[in-house]
């Protein structure tokens, strides 16, 4: 009777085994199109036993996960969201250095063409008064792209600084995750951890690893810990007292860190590479392109004399710094007014000589940009090409990572993924599998019945 009793567990367990089974995977073909669920298998595992007495032990559902495969997603996340936000940045820089109104290259021309008409007719105060506009227009084109240059980046910061707050809110619910996880090691739980850490990655890159514990430990480039446990630390964007621009500081408790140039993935890094990066050079090149044009027309002018016989006046307002040269740069007030201080004439000659005039033509062709390496009207072209140049690279990193992550992705699908026929295929086993267990206990009943009927 006791092996009979002992059979009859073993049938319960059985069944018991094949309804889990059945749990199992219709939850796997109900979650089919949830995004990052994991599909999952029963831990099933035989038991030991007499020779004809065994049954099965039914353990917690697993996911189908591997840990280097995530690693490789996560890495690839964050360098796809560097580049989907270095690019945008970059294009659209480079439409607002080609939407102000004509390019400074072509401003030049003109003032040039301008000059060239005052060379032919210096008496002729029309003539001198266009050639002055000309060079009005030419410092509103440096002042239009500073500005546009710095409305960029100053969106930028603001992006860094929203940024910067979606980390410390996902750190923390990485964080709630790694203490949920201990608590219960459900296999949901441990999906929403795994999407929970690529939203970082995302965001600010860095290294997520398990560590023996089971928590996720999440350390950024310099090693910077954002996530150690169930512990979170913040990551703060405060205002630098000089530039104005958020600086990226993580803080857990006393201690802050620093990480404003260490930062080598996510969304963030793509910002800080355009702000501080090209952002930055292209204001810089257009402060250094203003002091030259400025120094080198400047020189000529003060050699020279007006109609009205002074020399030593500057044509431009004359730069008293590289940074903030674009910005600030404007045709001289006292030129603007009157158009008789054009220099135009070599001092002493008489009001119809047009040496000063021929003198800034020849401008054009002297290499006094770029530490005397360029033409000033090489050096704006060169200024909007190298934005074109940097934005056609960012766009096509921006197809390469995502090629690799689409990778990626069908490798996770290929093993992670739910195939609604092979969860068919498993109910209909699991299915089959009850109904025999159910006839054994019924077979088993009947025995044990016919059993207490003969005692």
């Amino acid at each position: 009777m006791s092996s009979l009793l002992s059979l009859l567990g073993l049938g319960a367990a059985g069944l018991s085994a094949q309804h889990a089974g059945v749990a199992v995977a219709s939850n796997n073909a109900a979650n089919v199109n949830s995004p990052g669920y994991s599909r999952q298998r029963l831990d099933l595992r035989a038991e030991i036993g007499p020779p004809t007495l065994g049954g099965v032990r039914t353990g917690r559902p697993e996911r189908w996960h591997d840990e280097l495969l995530s690693r490789r997603e996560r890495e690839s996340d964050a360098g796809r969201a560097q580049a989907q936000a270095f690019a945008p940045a970059m294009l659209d820089l480079e439409a607002r250095l080609d939407g102000g109104g004509p390019p400074l290259d072509r401003r030049l021309a003109t003032l040039w063409a301008g000059l060239e008409r005052v060379a032919a007719m210096p008496s002729d105060s029309l003539v001198r008064a266009a050639a002055i506009a000309a060079a009005a227009d030419l410092a509103a084109g440096f002042r239009e792209r500073a500005e546009a240059v710095a409305a960029a980046r100053a969106e930028a910061d603001t992006r860094i600084r929203d940024q910067a707050t979606a980390v410390t809110t996902a750190a923390a619910e990485l964080a709630e995750l790694n203490r949920q996880h201990a608590i219960s090691p459900d296999p949901v739980i441990a999906d929403r951890r795994d999407q929970a850490g690529r939203k970082l990655a995302e965001l600010v890159g860095g290294t997520g690893r398990i560590d023996s514990d089971g928590h996720v430990h999440w350390t950024l480039p310099d090693g910077a810990v954002l996530v150690d446990g169930t512990r979170s630390a913040r990551l703060e964007a405060t205002p630098d007292p000089v530039t104005g621009w958020h600086q990226l500081t993580v803080v857990d408790g006393s201690s802050r860190r620093d990480v404003t140039t260490s930062l080598t993935g996510g969304s963030l890094a793509g910002e800080l590479a355009f702000r501080d990066g090209e952002g930055a050079a292209a204001a810089g090149a257009l402060d250094q392109l203003a002091v030259d044009v400025a120094t080198a027309w400047n020189n000529v002018h003060r050699a020279h004399a007006g109609t009205d016989g002074v020399s030593g006046r500057d044509l431009f307002v004359p730069p008293t710094a590289t940074a903030g040269a674009a910005a600030n740069f404007a045709v001289d007030p006292g030129v603007a007014a009157d158009p008789t201080r054009l220099a135009t004439a070599t001092p002493g000659a008489g009001p119809g000589d047009n040496a000063g005039a021929l003198a800034m033509l020849g401008l054009r062709d002297q290499r006094v940009a770029g530490g005397g390496t360029q033409t000033l009207g090489d050096a704006a072209i060169d200024i909007v090409g190298r934005v074109g140049r940097r934005g056609a690279e960012a766009k096509a990193e921006v197809d390469r990572t995502t090629l690799i992550s689409d990778h990626l992705g069908d490798l996770r699908a290929a093993l992670s993924g739910v195939d609604i026929d092979e969860e068919l295929s498993n109910l209909a086993q699991f299915q089959h599998g009850a109904e025999a267990m159910t006839r054994f206990i019924a077979t088993v009943d009947g025995l044990l019945s016919d059993l207490l009927q003969r005692l």
